[in-house]
């Protein structure tokens, strides 16, 4: 969005828009080299197909001009005669929404708007017009009314006066209303990004910040859905705390996607149970959730089974983990100590309040362990008649490493 707020629309009629092409199309066995010279750039693209809107003798003007717009951009180091630093993929990217923008008068017309917008908190209807003029947009007024009733409609404050329009929403947000279209950035439509929401408010009370973060979209995208949702009365206010105001769907009684109390939970249970069974082979029942009473809780769990299952680890999360490992051993290992009484001759164990905060899954896969053990430690007792003890310590670890091996590194 910043590069559509420096760079004015008309650049789509210019020979910068046949040079973004060519940086995207054509520098392949480029990507790997320190500096360029913009020479050898100006004769590769004399070569090349994506020639247009150029003229020979203003060629190397026209593309030193482009240089220096992408150095304002933060795309590359613009020196006098090289470039260096390139940022190949934002460069791509930018070319992307360029050739979108291309065959779409609706997204020229926002363009214009967030340009416009960026600038000052009103836009002069003129003024647009003035930017979009070399394109010959029919109809551009009504297609500038549908852009705003859409917006309007999904919580943006503007207000028409006479030839101008006014903004009531913040700028930062307002920006997003008209850009967001244009960008595609989530590749998520509004009404998928509210289903997300409504689904994982069902399960408890969250903030914006951190839908934002667990959905992964902008947290402004999120306050506009948001708001449309309150508007609506789909929400509820939770409680304020140090992330923002939280919200839930408003209950069980008024659900948000239509469904009865025992239908929710039988869905729930049922994607658990699939999830269950492709990832880890295992068959639950519905015995296996009579402990589960309410139906957040089991919604909480089918988000948690479906994120793992679709979950790949990557080098950087192999690291993390595993030095992260070591840091909550270090907590269990400080957190418990056993004392000696000579004289008793006996041994107390003593456990820290701090093995209480650890994070909860730890906590979780540290109690099955112990479970196990305790049982693994009743079968060899039970073996001790028929086996050497050096023998079943070398049954135990053997069994413990099989363990240890199927959790992988």
């Amino acid at each position: 969005m910043e590069a559509l707020k420096t760079l004015e629309p008309d650049i789509l009629n210019t020979p910068s828009f046949s040079f973004f092409e060519f940086l995207k199309y054509d520098t392949d066995d480029l990507r790997n080299e320190k500096m360029l010279l913009k020479k050898d750039l100006i004769e590769r693209y004399k070569k090349s197909v994506r020639q247009k809107l150029t003229i020979s003798n203003t060629l190397k003007n026209d593309f030193y001009a482009f240089t220096k717009t992408l150095g304002k951009l933060h795309l590359v180091d613009d020196l006098d005669d090289m470039i260096d630093d390139v940022k190949w993929e934002k460069i791509t990217e930018i070319c992307n929404i360029l050739r979108k923008i291309e065959t779409s008068n609706e997204k020229k017309i926002r363009w214009a708007l967030l340009f416009l917008l960026s600038k000052e908190h009103e836009i002069i209807i003129d003024d647009l017009k003035l930017l979009l003029v070399n394109f010959k947009i029919p109809n551009i007024e009504r297609l500038l009314g549908k852009i705003i009733k859409t917006e309007v409609n999904s919580g943006l404050d503007v207000k028409s006066e006479g030839k101008k329009l006014v903004m009531g929403t913040e700028q930062r947000l307002a920006e997003h209303y008209i850009a967001d279209a244009i960008e595609e950035k989530s590749r998520r439509s509004p009404g998928e990004i509210e289903k997300e929401i409504l689904e994982l408010l069902d399960e408890g009370s969250y903030s914006n910040q951190e839908i934002s973060q667990i959905i992964d979209v902008d947290e402004a995208v999120v306050s506009r859905v948001m708001t449309k949702l309150r508007n609506q009365n789909k929400l509820v206010l939770s409680s304020f705390g140090n992330k923002g105001f939280r919200y839930y769907t408003t209950n069980c009684q008024n659900c948000p996607f239509g469904k009865t109390l025992s239908s929710c939970r039988k869905d729930a249970i049922s994607d658990i149970v699939n999830t269950f069974k492709d990832a880890h082979g295992v068959d639950l029942t519905s015995q296996d959730f009579e402990g589960i009473e309410s139906n957040q809780a089991l919604l909480n769990i089918k988000r948690t089974v479906t994120m793992s299952k679709k979950f790949t680890m990557t080098k950087l999360e192999s690291n993390l983990y595993e030095n992260f490992e070591k840091l909550l051993q270090t907590v269990v290992k400080k957190s418990i100590e056993i004392k000696h009484d000579k004289h008793a001759k006996s041994r107390e164990l003593v456990i820290s309040s701090n093995m209480s905060k650890l994070p909860k899954i730890f906590q979780i896969g540290l109690k099955i362990g112990i479970q196990y053990e305790i049982q693994l430690m009743k079968n060899l007792v039970n073996e001790t008649k028929k086996e050497q003890s050096s023998d079943l310590l070398s049954k135990m670890i053997k069994d413990s490493n099989k363990i240890l091996q199927s959790l992988g590194n």
